[in-house]
Formats: structure tokens, sequence, C-alpha cells
């Protein structure tokens, strides 16, 4: 049995809601709160599997009550429900620990979906956002990964050899037999090397190598 707290300024649709789920099979409304301090008070006495919780709340925000919410019941999944079809909002209520982000028009067939998602422990995201949303995200990682390319090709060619050789696991000694270089020439090379790309230590540097610019050993 999934238990649910149901949190919403708005009377009617929180019995509208109530009745609706009750029911539904395997899920339980274990209480209803229009305001914050109802809300904390109530989610902590039922520690619920699934708080309902509408972004638009008076004097504290559904945004703003999440932390709280969890810090009493940090079992409880958070189901964001909401007018605002922002791409925004969606981003801060996931990064503030929410579970799942539906909006209000389109509940009345993905909504005991969208509860049993989130109750499993997985994600939620309105279909019609997560095609945008996934579009943004793919482009931030890209965008990460265009500013480490353009660091690494800041790097001289000498830079970059001594680079990979220090991420292969190859001493200072090692990498100046391989390049006819000098040892000291080697620890200058690396250590301009590492304050260029900003970095402080040896995983950082195997990270972009191996992971992130598909630089293989050989």
């Amino acid at each position: 049995m999934i238990t649910i707290v149901l949190v919403d300024d708005h009377s009617i649709l929180l019995t509208t809601l109530k009745i609706f789920l009750d029911s539904q099979e395997g899920i339980s409304v274990a209480g209803t709160a229009n305001d914050a301090l109802r809300a904390v008070e109530l989610i902590k006495t039922k520690n619920p599997d699934v708080v309902l919780l509408d972004i638009s709340m008076p004097k504290i925000s559904g945004i703003d009550l999440i932390p709280k919410i969890k810090k009493v019941s940090p079992n409880s999944k958070i189901l964001i429900l909401t007018m605002f079809e922002d791409k925004q909002y969606m981003q801060k209520v996931l990064d503030a620990g929410a579970s799942g982000f539906l909006v209000k028009k389109a509940m009345d067939y993905d909504l005991v979906y969208a509860i049993r998602t989130v109750a499993r422990g997985e994600i939620y995201i309105h279909p019609q956002l997560l095609e945008d949303f996934m579009a943004n995200k793919n482009k931030a990682s890209e965008d990460v990964l265009s500013r480490e390319e353009a660091l690494w090709n800041a790097l001289s060619n000498r830079e970059k050899e001594v680079m990979t050789g220090v991420a292969k696991g190859f001493t200072n000694k090692e990498i100046a037999e391989k390049h006819f270089l000098s040892e000291k020439t080697v620890a200058t090379y690396r250590s301009r090397g590492m304050e260029k790309l900003g970095f402080e230590n040896k995983s950082e540097l195997i990270d972009l190598i191996f992971f992130k610019l598909k630089i293989l050993k050989k």
C-alpha cells in the first residue's frame, strides 16, 4: 500500500484528490494539509511514502518546503503538482530533492502513474517536458566538455605529451626518456600543464584525458 499526504492550499482540490486516490488500488491517503506548518507536522507524524505537493503555497513556496519535508521524513518521495510548465521550476524542484514534476492539466491521466513511479524510487517528469529537459541536460554536458577541450587545446604539444604520460602513471624519468627530455624539463611541463588546466591532483587529469577526451592508453 502506497501512503500519501496531499499538500495544496485549495480545499476543493484536496477533497477531490483524496476521493480519487483512495479509490485507486494500492493507494491510501494518510492525510491532507492546506498550509506549510500543518504539512510538515502531518508528514512528520505519518511518514508517508509519497507527498503530493503544490508548488504555489501561501507564505512559503513548495520549493522551499521540500528540504523541510525531507528533514522530518527523509524516506518520503515528493511529487510536485503545479500549473507551471516551466523547465526552470522543474530543475529547481529536482535539485531541491523532489522526485517528480507533474503539471495539473495532465493529472487526470498521469497522476496515478506518477505516484507509483516515484514510490518505486524513480524520477517522474511529465512527458511533454522530458524532451526539452533532456536536451538541456545534453547541451550542458556538451558545454562542459567544450570548456575542457578548450583548456586541453591551450596546452603546448610538449605539455600534452607530458600530461598524457603523467595520467598513464609514468614517472618523470620515464617520460623524460621517452621524449628525450631532462627530468627537470618534464617537471616544469608537468607543473605548468596542471596550472593551465586548473587541476590540483592526478585523478582530475586522468578523468579529463581517458574519460572525457577519450585519449586511450597505448
